[in-house]
C-alpha cells in the first residue's frame, strides 16, 4: 500500500514499499514527488493524491490495468450508484450526489469512460450554466454547477481506483465564472436590529437563532441538541449530532461528519439565562400532558419526541427578516458566518474561530473568511502605519 507524506507547501511524497526479496531482506522503497493543481479544495487535493499513490503503485508493481474500453459512463454510475457510493459516501452526500447525477447522464452518460475528453466536460459545464432549475426555471446557480463538477470528479476518481480509468479527466476542467460572491453576513448594527427582532418571537424562536449567532453552530447541529449536553456550571454545550431531513425520507440523527464537528463551545451568562427559561417552558408544556422534561429530550423538539428539522426554521427566520424589514439575502447559516466575522473582527486567531465552527483544518476557516482576515490585515497595517509615521 503506498503512503502520502506532505513535504511542502504544494509538495507531497508518495512512497511503495516493495515488500522482501528471497532472502527476507526488505527491498528499497520507491518514491515519487507529486505537486497536486493549486486550485484543488482539502478534500479534492486528498482525492487527487488518492489516485496518483493508486497509479504510482500499480506502475511499481508493473499490475496491469484491468481497464473496459467498451464501458460507458452511464454503465459505470450504475455499478457506482450500486456499489460503490453507498460503502463510501455519508447518507446526505449519497443523495445529493444522486441528484447532480440526473444531471450529468443525459450530456454524458453515453460517452465511453475513455473517450471523456476535457473539452467535453469544459462544454458540459458551460451548458450547466445554463441549464433552468426545476424550482423557477431560473440558470443554476454557480455554486450547483461547481457541485456537478465535485460529483463527476468523484465518480471518475473512484473509476480510476477500479482500474477503469489511468487518469481523472474532470480535474482542472472547472472555473468559477464570475466574481465569488461573499457570503452575507450582519454588522455590528445590524445585529442588534435582528436581535430586537427575534426578541418580539416567541421563546423557542429566540432561544434558537439567539443560540446559533452566539455559538455559530450550523442549523442541523442545534436541532441535535439534548438538555445534557449542557453544562450549566461550565456555561458549555458539547456539540455532538446532526439533524438532517431529506425529501421523503425520514429524519435521522448522525454525528458530525468530521471529528473537529464534535466539539464544545461556551455560551454567555445572557445566553444561559435564555436557555434556562426556554428549559422551563419546556418542562411545564410536557407536564400540561402529564409528561415529565427528561435530559435526554431534544432542546427543540416535536411532540413525538423526534427533533424539529433545520427546515422549519429556515421558513420561520425568512418571515422574520420580512416582518421586521431585514434584509431578506440572510439566511440561518448567515449567523454562523456572522458569529466567525465577530470573532475575527475583535482579534481571534484562526485556529481558535476554526475550533469553534467545527472545521477540520484551519485552511478552510482562511478560505471561508478570507475577506473578513483581509481587513484585519489593513487595519493591522495602518495602526503600524500611524506608529511608525508612515
Amino acid at each position: 500500500m503506498a503512503s502520502i507524506r506532505k513535504r511542502g507547501e504544494n509538495s507531497y511524497l508518495i512512497v511503495v514499499s516493495r515488500g522482501y526479496d528471497y532472502e527476507g531482506n526488505r527491498l528499497k522503497s520507491v518514491q515519487k514527488t507529486v505537486h497536486p493543481p493549486v486550485e484543488l479544495k482539502p478534500k479534492q487535493r486528498e482525492k487527487w493524491l488518492q489516485e496518483q499513490a493508486v497509479l504510482f503503485e500499480r506502475e511499481v508493481h508493473h499490475t496491469p490495468e484491468p481497464v473496459n474500453k467498451s464501458i460507458t459512463l452511464a454503465k459505470y454510475i450504475d455499478h457506482w450508484l450500486a456499489e460503490v457510493a453507498p460503502k463510501k459516501l455519508a447518507k446526505t452526500t449519497y443523495f445529493r450526489d444522486r441528484q447532480d447525477v440526473r444531471r450529468i447522464l443525459p450530456a454524458l452518460g453515453h460517452y465511453k469512460l475513455t473517450d471523456l475528453r476535457k473539452e467535453v466536460i469544459r462544454n458540459f459545464y458551460e451548458e450547466m450554466r445554463k441549464a433552468p432549475k426545476l424550482t423557477d426555471g431560473k440558470p443554476l446557480a454557480e455554486k450547483s454547477v461547481e457541485g456537478i463538477h465535485n460529483t463527476l470528479c468523484s465518480i471518475l476518481s473512484d473509476a480510476v481506483e477500479e482500474g477503469y480509468l489511468l487518469h481523472n479527466p474532470a480535474w482542472k476542467m472547472y472555473k468559477p465564472q464570475g466574481e465569488k460572491k461573499e457570503r452575507p453576513v450582519a454588522d455590528e448594527e445590524l445585529v442588534q436590529r435582528l436581535i430586537a427582532a427575534l426578541e418580539g418571537q416567541s421563546l423557542k424562536y429566540e432561544t434558537y437563532f439567539k443560540l446559533v449567532l452566539a455559538t455559530g453552530m450550523r442549523r442541523g447541529e442545534a436541532c441535535g441538541l439534548r438538555w445534557s449536553d449542557i453544562n450549566w456550571k461550565k456555561r458549555s454545550i458539547h456539540v455532538q449530532r446532526n439533524v438532517v431531513k431529506l425529501s421523503h425520507e425520514p429524519i435521522f440523527v448522525k454525528p458530525p461528519k468530521t471529528a473537529s464537528g464534535d466539539r464544545v463551545v461556551y455560551v454567555s451568562k445572557e445566553m444561559a439565562k435564555l436557555l434556562k427559561s426556554w428549559k422551563q417552558q419546556c418542562a411545564w408544556d410536557r407536564k400540561q400532558n402529564d409528561e415529565i422534561l427528561q435530559e435526554d429530550d431534544y432542546l427543540f423538539r416535536q411532540p413525538s419526541g423526534d427533533p424539529m428539522v433545520p427546515t422549519t426554521f429556515t421558513f420561520r427566520f425568512k418571515k422574520i427578516l420580512r416582518q421586521s424589514g431585514l434584509p431578506e439575502n440572510l439566511n440561518v447559516h448567515s449567523l454562523r458566518h456572522t458569529n466567525a466575522s465577530l470573532l475575527i473582527a475583535q482579534g481571534v486567531d484562526v485556529r481558535t474561530v476554526a475550533s469553534l465552527l467545527g472545521h477540520s483544518q484551519a485552511s478552510t476557516t482562511l478560505d471561508i473568511y478570507a475577506h473578513a482576515f483581509d481587513k484585519k490585515k489593513r487595519d493591522a497595517q495602518e495602526k503600524l502605519g500611524e506608529v511608525m509615521g508612515l
